[in-house]
């Protein structure tokens, strides 16, 4: 007799609790009644406070969050704009800001959960474009304008004392987390024009410390969640461009996270934790933002969900299911200004980044995607095809290729200029795969000439050699980070490959094969979250399959242009192609949305 697994390729597990949805992303939350920037907020993911704000003036609405759902609640009582806010959804407090004439106030209020009431003692320094942290008896407001300060103030529930600790980079516009007696102040803007800076300090209860480790993109405009010593910083200004970029502070480090938000903004309100936080509204550059992401990091030891899987609960002593509520969709984007193909791609599907490749010849054009179109960005100093690419638009990341002779030179993209590294790959080569951030990256397999399976780590300078693929070969689909990076397809022989490997840091060992074998492929996601499409199995295909850290499932949704020498970015639910070849080189791109969750469903007997 047939098992379970023979049939559906699961086999029925034993857990103590249900699996989860996924290791760590952004998905849409429900969006806010009033599109607004500049606004504050508290509390968690699943009760979440957004109050103040611009529309196209200074704004007192409050909302409610759920985990779900937005609702309206009782009003400021002064319209502000760029205010501070700490507490929870039942016990908030909001301080500060722009409340238009005059441009900074004082002025403190109490949210009960219904209702705010001002307290007659406000902030001793009035000011706007501050941070806080803390809750409604014991609150932090730190940084804002004017002049640009550091000054640091304590709340108790009742009167502000500036405390003698004043931050050692006065700023404004920066970023907040923590308690009263152990902040964290991250990001802003040092001097009254640009550019941004990614200083960090951290706040005992008396003296700021500066971290010489700040934030990977400096950034303005962000927000914070967590606390000091497990925080996330995300979204903000780069400069003057909206960013999606998301980092996680373990006390020492930022590390930037392969998950972005779907909606690049600034100015936006933030809550939570570093693993459930919430964002909402901002500002895009060009529009007021309604829309909501939640944050969720599940991490090891969960058991992570995976479409036909079959387990026995032991704790509710139940036999359940998933099954697969998803929609799966290509959809037409704008074409990209120079059709190409052997191109290389980084970033989200709302700020993606497309350079080098073959056109009449190896060039060195990029150009950046905000969800719409592309426009022109600063063209590579090595003109290069099937290149390694990485990274996010703002810190990209090429490696290799042909210029057309064999090349390991390496450039470093800051979202306006590609700079040479000093660092060049060990192994020359060309059609490689690749994975990671720009200050910690991942190459491997290709051509050196001869056919590699050599890997190679870069840490923002140089290249050091890592563990080599099992199986060598070029032309072959990379996503995930340098410490989970995961390889699949490719060209070898006899010639296509299905084979599948994924990076632990060190070591790759062999996950699960793909359904259709092709090299020429594109890739977007994580090690377990990857996304496959396009490449050449004897002919183009659009053919699109997801994995899971386990297994690959071939997506109902195809390219609607088949083809190969394609680049890819963004994530499995959230991916970008462009470019690539059929008969003729294409400035086709194409996004890429999965749609709805799993459902888990229990085993009944009737």
């Amino acid at each position: 007799m047939a098992e379970y697994k023979g049939i559906k390729g699961f086999k029925v597990q034993y857990l103590d609790a249900d699996p989860v949805p996924a290791v760590a992303g952004w998905s849409a939350g429900g969006n806010l009644g009033t599109a607004r920037y500049g606004l504050a907020g508290a509390g968690t993911q699943t009760a979440g406070l957004a109050f103040g704000g611009y529309t196209t003036v200074q704004v007192t609405n409050t909302e409610l969050y759920n985990g779900s759902t937005w609702t309206t609640s009782g009003s400021m009582n002064t319209a502000r704009q760029d205010l501070g806010g700490a507490g929870t959804q039942t016990a908030a407090l909001g301080f500060g800001g722009n409340a238009g004439t005059p441009n900074s106030v004082n002025a403190t209020e109490e949210y009960n959960g219904a209702t705010w009431t001002s307290n007659p003692t406000g902030l001793n320094t009035a000011r706007r474009q501050l941070a806080g942290a803390g809750t409604q008896t014991a609150a932090l407001a730190f940084g804002g304008t004017p002049p640009i300060t550091g000054a640091t103030e304590e709340y108790d529930g009742s009167t502000w004392t500036t405390s003698p600790g004043s931050l050692n980079t006065a700023r404004r516009f920066l970023g907040g987390a923590g308690t009263q007696t152990a902040a964290l102040a991250f990001g802003g803007v040092t001097t009254p024009t640009p550019p941004s800076t990614g200083a960090t300090e951290e706040y005992d209860g008396s003296t700021w410390t500066s971290n010489p480790t700040g934030l990977n993109t400096a950034r303005r405009n962000l927000a914070g969640a967590g606390t000091q010593t497990a925080a996330l910083g995300f979204a903000g200004a780069d400069a003057t461009v909206a960013v999606a970029d998301t980092e996680s502070y373990d006390g020492s480090t930022w590390t930037t996270l392969p998950t972005s938000l779907a909606t690049a903004r600034n100015f936006l309100g933030g809550c939570g934790t570093q693993t459930s936080a919430l964002a909402f509204g901002g500002y895009t550059g060009t529009a007021n933002l309604n829309s909501t992401e939640e944050y969720s990091d599940y991490g090891e030891p969960n058991t992570f969900q995976n479409i036909g899987q079959v387990w026995y609960n032991d704790t509710t002593k139940a036999l359940k299911y998933t099954s697969q509520t998803f929609t799966d969709a290509w959809a037409t984007g704008g074409n990209l200004a120079t059709a190409r193909d052997s191109l290389a791609g980084a970033g989200t599907q709302t700020a993606g980044l497309g350079f080098g490749g073959y056109s009449t010849g190896a060039t060195g054009a990029t150009e950046e995607y905000d969800g719409t179109s592309w426009s022109p960005g600063g063209s590579l100093n090595t003109a290069r095809y099937a290149a390694g690419g990485t990274g996010t638009q703002t810190a990209g990341l090429t490696f290799g290729g042909l210029s057309p002779a064999l090349t390991g030179a390496t450039e470093e993209y800051d979202g306006s200029t590609w700079a040479t590294s000093p660092g060049s790959l060990n192994t020359a080569r060309e059609q490689m795969g690749a994975a990671g951030i720009q200050t910690a990256a991942l190459a491997f397999g290709g051509l050196d000439p001869a056919l590699t399976g050599a890997t190679e780590e870069y840490d923002g300078s140089v290249w050091t050699v890592g563990g080599s693929l099992a199986t060598a070969r070029r032309r072959l689909g990379g996503c995930g980070t340098q410490t989970a990076g995961l390889a699949f397809g490719g060209w070898a022989p006899p010639p296509y490959s299905a084979a599948t490997e994924e990076y632990d840091g060190s070591t790759w060992t062999t996950g699960g094969n793909m359904n259709t074998a092709r090299a020429f492929i594109a890739a977007a996601g994580t090690q377990t979250a990857g996304l496959g499409f396009g490449g050449y199995t004897g002919t183009p295909t659009g053919a699109t399959e997801k994995y899971d850290g386990t297994s690959w499932t071939t997506s109902p949704a195809s390219l609607a242009t088949a083809r190969f020498g394609l680049a890819g970015c963004g994530t499995q639910p959230s991916a970008l192609a462009f470019g690539g070849y059929t008969t003729t080189t294409l400035a086709a791109t194409e996004e890429f949305t999965i749609t709805g969750t799993p459902n888990i469903k229990t085993v009944t007997v009737s």
